[in-house]
């Protein structure tokens, strides 16, 4: 109950507000997306699903939120970490 009223909203108002002030001189963007995204990663199994598919189609994409991991904290980086796409092994 608690993460569909405080939680959700208050992650997607971040995420908005962060790619709204993300081409702005002032540093606040990209910390606002960090935030909004561990926030529905940490509260929704589908967008962590949506992430690990985008993490593994995207080497760019992965290595950003890589470097994102261990600045959001225990409590946030460890559900960004849990979507980290599988690695290939070669055969």
């Amino acid at each position: 109950m608690l993460t569909w009223l405080v939680l959700k909203p208050f992650a997607i108002l971040a995420l908005v507000a962060g790619a709204i002030t993300l081409p702005t001189p002032l540093p606040l963007g990209a910390p606002l997306i960090a935030l909004g995204l561990a926030i529905l990663v940490a509260t929704s199994t589908s967008v962590r699903a949506w992430l690990r598919r985008l993490r593994g189609r995207s080497a760019r994409i992965d290595a950003l939120v890589t470097t994102i991991e261990p600045r959001l904290g225990r409590r946030l980086g460890v559900f960004l970490r849990r979507t980290r796409p599988p690695v290939k092994r070669s055969g």
